[in-house]
């Protein structure tokens, strides 16, 4: 599975080891709860969720690549591809 990593970090610096507990708010933020392994500050992280999939998902290039398999499958189920 590929994942992209919720940046955070402490005032020191101190990027968490460990998370120890996650939720959401009433108002539909993500709380993320973590002790920083540096200074050893209980911290709590609140981001709306927008902003955490505008951090994580930024534009990137997509590259997708067919397999001949996969053409074939896709090809059975009637899937025409933009350079047919």
């Amino acid at each position: 599975m590929e994942y992209r990593r919720f940046p955070m970090s402490c005032e020191c610096g101190g990027e968490p080891k460990q998370i120890l507990a996650v939720g959401f708010s009433a108002d539909r933020e993500i709380v993320i709860h973590w002790r920083c392994p540096r200074c050893h500050r209980k911290l709590c992280t609140i981001r709306p969720l927008f902003e955490c999939w505008s951090d994580c998902f930024a534009v990137r290039p997509s590259v997708v690549t067919h397999t001949p398999e996969d053409r074939r499958f896709l090809h059975r189920i009637s899937v025409k591809f933009a350079d047919e």
